[in-house]
């Protein structure tokens, strides 16, 4: 049996760089998402400068992707190991559980006893301030689409740890007991199954959020990353499909481009010229798109498409090109070794940092607002994500040398990385 010390060397040898720079890469887009001032760009200027942020919601396939591809190579090699289901189970809920069902304390518990927390519409809609169990059973995302909204304004981006934590759930018996071909058949099936679901469910009139955060709706993104942890297991696969990547990498990106502009194009409402509107009503004309029957089917695959080929592509790139230095630049990997506090806590952080700078309040050119603004809120948000992280996360983190998974380094993710001749 490994020894515990063992175990965390391994783990060290196993780590690489870049995975930490695809988080950062998933991160960066949700936050300006949510930073992001749609309704107060007017101009055409103003609008170019938001129309990347508008797409960031969709950067949490991506962080799916990742969790499929990690996961189920980490199960892979540990089959037939000591301890499979401990050991995954203790890992898994050492790394999830502190820092989410300690927001959820603060939120639920800690929060309605302060004075100047205490009124109710400060974090739920109306009526919905009893519905706690959902979160604490990572239930959400079905809560979410089975009432076509969400309760909480801070804690609504939970829906995609609900998703992945009922992955978790069962996903380490289908890959005990399933073989190689098994594996790719059952991953296949769901990534086929998804698209049709989703299909269905917008043709019968479904609620956008339900389609959204169904777990069976979205299961595709993990299938995927599941996929290609199956197909990648040695060296000579994975510079076989990188090759493929690169080649379907741009093609997937245009066709998920083509989707959004014509979602933006059939989604677009005229107005009469002496409407006025505020901030908050422009914002949801101008994300309107996200909404569409054609981004919710169509849409959601190509940039399931998109994030797979990107993870494929940047594991497989030779050392020293662009995709691997913005990889494994500091910036990215910071920002992805502190993402899970950042997805968890940004949208309170941001509503406590707007008492210090509020756009909304100045009267500076929309441009020079929302860049100040961005730089004010992502500092803030970086702060506090790296205080958790040394402060709480990482030392709960330790705890993992307990609980060892065995088995050998996967294709593409030991470090250092392989020389320029081994992939050529």
């Amino acid at each position: 049996m490994t020894s515990p010390a063992a175990a965390v060397a391994a783990e060290k040898d196993l780590r690489n760089p870049r995975l930490d720079g695809l988080r950062g890469l998933a991160i960066l887009p949700v936050m300006l998402y949510h930073l992001t001032f749609f309704g107060l760009a007017t101009s055409p200027l103003d609008q170019a400068l938001t129309f990347l942020p508008s797409l960031g919601w969709t950067s949490v396939d991506l962080f799916f992707v990742l969790s499929g591809y990690l996961i189920t190579g980490i199960l892979r090699r540990a089959r037939g190991s000591e301890h499979y289901f401990r050991s995954f189970y203790a890992r898994r809920a050492l790394r999830i559980f502190p820092l989410y069902y300690g927001v959820l304390f603060f939120f639920f518990v800690i929060a309605p006893q302060v004075k100047a927390f205490g009124d109710p519409a400060l974090f739920w809609t109306p009526g919905a301030e009893r519905e706690t169990l959902w979160y604490w059973l990572y239930l959400q995302n079905l809560h979410v689409a089975f009432t076509g909204q969400f309760n909480h304004h801070f804690l609504g981006i939970a829906w995609t740890l609900s998703i992945e934590e009922q992955f978790y759930l069962v996903w380490p018996l289908v890959v005990l007991f399933a073989s190689r071909q098994g594996l790719i058949r059952i991953c296949t099936g769901l990534i086929a199954g998804a698209f049709v679901l989703r299909a269905v469910g917008v043709a019968a009139g479904a609620p956008p959020l339900s389609v959204l955060t169904f777990t069976l709706c979205r299961v595709d993104t993990l299938a995927a990353g599941a996929l290609l942890a199956v197909l990648a297991q040695e060296p000579a696969a994975l510079r076989r499909l990188t090759g493929i990547a690169r080649r379907a990498l741009p093609v997937a990106a245009v066709l998920w481009l083509a989707v959004v502009l014509w979602a933006r194009h059939t989604t677009a409402i005229e107005l009469p010229p002496d409407q006025v509107l505020t901030p908050d009503e422009r914002s949801l004309l101008v994300l309107a798109f996200t909404r569409s029957p054609w981004i919710q089917t169509l849409g959601y695959s190509f940039d399931l498409a998109f994030y797979a080929a990107l993870l494929i592509s940047t594991l497989g790139a030779l050392p020293g090109s662009l995709l691997a230095r913005c990889a494994e630049s500091g910036f990215l990997r910071g920002f992805g070794r502190y993402s899970y506090a950042m997805y968890l806590l940004h949208l309170f952080i941001a509503e406590f940092a707007r008492a210090f700078y509020d756009p909304n309040r100045t009267e500076l050119p929309f441009i020079v607002e929302q860049l100040l603004w961005w730089c004010v809120a992502l500092a803030l948000i970086y702060a506090v994500a790296a205080a958790s992280w040394y402060c709480f996360e990482s030392p709960i983190l330790h705890l993992k040398r307990f609980f060892p998974m065995g088995g050998a380094a996967p294709a593409g993710a030991a470090a250092p990385l392989p020389p320029r001749q081994a992939l050529e």
